[in-house]
């Protein structure tokens, strides 16, 4: 007589004993795999900076000077002696169109450029208070662009804002650094008399940069690009918000904490575990931690405050 082949089949407890030890296997390598999207997005946040730094300094040849923060005055600069900003100047002519509008052509989006066409009519004019402007519908479309280059792949910021209602504008991760004096600081010293590179109107030379090029903050990172406490719009500029900031709240803190004028901290900010990213004056972008001392952090802010001999601030990535 033939013999009965026998089969067995798994018991509960081994199918359970499987599952277990898979479940084991994915919870360890999720971390892993979450580090190492975490390390590609921060690499590309990087070179991101990398290629804006390099157009400040692509602008900076051609044209003598780095560009302004912001590129018009506002009100505040009617009582002040300010180079480009005399008194009784109209609205269309306060325009508070960002550093980042003036090298769009050094990051090939001359396109662009010439849609916003900053001298013919203005952009964000006054703090908005004049919207004559976004009657243009070139205008109008042209800060709704999202920009590659502006862009951290670790922000979880919406892509448009419209915490200038009825204006609608692209949001962006990066904004320049305009030094030391934030929230607590008298508004003119802020606007047009800060220590860093970038202020209202006039633009930095290289010259003026006396604690060298490699010790001095460019730009850096920003979170909740679209929320009124930590708005962030790549062509609008606005103290303690929009592409501008400043050291005077500890890196990371949180939007409407630390020293605030109207909710706003001006405070650099990353999702990017324990630090943020920081492009400085000569083109090189390094990782900034969150454990960085208070004067070091404040040193590499100014341009002439003579700290270029401070200690090291970062691990470079």
């Amino acid at each position: 007589m033939p013999r009965r082949r026998s089969t067995r089949a798994f018991t509960l407890v081994e199918l359970l004993v499987v599952i277990a030890i898979i479940g084991v296997l994915i919870g360890l390598l999720l971390p892993a795999i979450s580090a190492a999207r975490e390390a590609a997005r921060r690499s590309t946040c990087v070179g991101h900076q990398k290629q804006v730094a390099l157009a400040l300094l692509n602008y900076e040849t051609a044209m003598g000077k780095f560009p302004a923060g912001r590129l018009g005055c506002d009100d505040t600069g009617d009582t002040l002696d300010i180079p480009g900003c005399p008194p009784g100047l109209p609205a269309e002519k306060k325009t508070a169109a960002s550093g980042f509008i003036e090298i769009l052509p050094q990051l090939e989006m001359q396109p662009l450029y010439d849609q916003l066409s900053v001298e013919v009519g203005g952009l964000w004019n006054r703090n908005v208070d004049d919207l004559g402007w976004y009657a243009d519908m070139d205008k109008c479309k042209g800060i709704k662009v999202p920009i590659d280059f502006l862009r951290c792949p670790s922000d979880d910021s919406a892509l448009m804002s419209d915490v200038y209602h009825p204006v609608e504008a692209a949001t962006c991760s990066y904004a320049l650094c305009q030094g030391t004096r934030g929230p607590g600081s008298a508004p003119q010293d802020v606007k047009y008399f800060n220590d860093g590179m970038f202020v209202y109107v006039n633009g930095r030379r290289q010259r003026e940069i006396t604690d060298g090029m490699s010790n001095t903050i460019a730009l850096g990172e920003v979170v909740l690009a679209d929320v009124w406490e930590s708005s962030n719009t790549w062509s609008y500029a606005l103290s303690y918000a929009d592409c501008l900031r400043t050291t005077t709240n500890p890196l990371n803190t949180r939007p409407g904490a630390g020293a605030v004028v109207d909710r706003q901290n001006g405070a650099f900010a990353s999702r990017h575990p324990g630090g943020a990213v920081f492009a400085s004056a000569d083109g090189h972008v390094e990782f900034v931690t969150d454990d960085i001392e208070p004067s070091v952090y404040a040193a590499r802010a100014t341009i002439a405050g003579g700290e270029s001999a401070a200690a090291p601030a970062a691990v470079r990535p």
